[in-house]
């Protein structure tokens, strides 16, 4: 039992390092350690890390009954869930601030590293190491805490051009390119709601709206960056109210 503690506090200490509380070294007896670990702020959480190995396994028409039969998922107004941005050590303000519209919010870090945890503790079994996905973690991390869900999302911020010959706007990711009046701009957000007490667990992607870059020109005209941070404001405030109306 203390090997399996051990084993989570390792994986989901803001995945700097083998990390321990002063409790902790009080029960062992063993000096506090810290260490931090930089990652890139591009690493990504992946599908197997939230889902684990549901996400490769092979899919019966029983089990798709099985799962139609199952209970709705929901995550109730003013409930305490746990919020997180893939590849990201925090959750961007703007969303925690619509999210604590409707939910009481403590954030976490986005930012896998499963090569670590397997190093905090000799003792631990390899192989149940391995398998421990990253929402295993979180997911005891929010047992903990008492917090009914947690709840990942992932953004990317896209524009658009018009294809003449395909008469069809080619999207790609933004790369800090300068905008022009013909440029087309969309906040892509995809979210995962997982039950902390079941592990259940359903994904869902609003309906995106796409924006026209206004010309900057004029007095009151907005930067490159005022018209991404209000695109971003609108997209996210939307996106919550969307959420929040179809799991509640």
């Amino acid at each position: 039992m203390h090997s399996r503690l051990t084993l989570f506090l390792c994986a989901v200490t803001f995945l700097t390092g083998c990390s321990y509380s002063p409790i902790d070294a009080k029960k062992t007896g063993a000096p506090r350690v810290e260490s931090r670990i930089s990652k890139a702020a591009t690493v990504q959480l992946t599908d197997r890390d939230v889902f684990g190995s549901e996400a490769t396994l092979a899919v019966s028409e029983e089990d798709i009954q099985d799962a139609l039969e199952g209970e709705e998922f929901n995550v109730p107004l003013n409930a305490s869930v746990i919020l997180v941005q893939s590849g990201s050590r925090a959750p961007e303000m703007m969303m925690q601030q619509e999210m604590s519209k409707y939910y009481l919010i403590s954030s976490f870090s986005g930012i896998p590293d499963p090569q670590k945890s397997l190093s905090c503790n000799k003792n631990a079994d390899t192989a149940e190491s391995e398998n421990m996905n990253y929402m295993q973690a979180l997911r005891y991390i929010a047992a903990k805490g008492r917090q009914k869900a947690v709840i990942v999302y992932w953004d990317e911020l896209q524009t658009g051009k018009y294809d003449t010959v395909t008469k069809n706007t080619v999207w790609s990711g933004y790369q800090n390119e300068k905008l022009t009046d013909a440029t087309l701009l969309r906040y892509l957000v995809r979210f995962a709601l997982v039950d902390v007490a079941t592990g259940e667990w359903a994904t869902w992607s609003p309906v995106n709206y796409e924006y026209s870059v206004l010309s900057p020109t004029g007095p009151t005209s907005e930067t490159q960056e005022q018209q991404i941070a209000r695109l971003k404001q609108k997209t996210y405030a939307a996106a919550v109210k969307d959420l929040v109306s179809r799991y509640e």
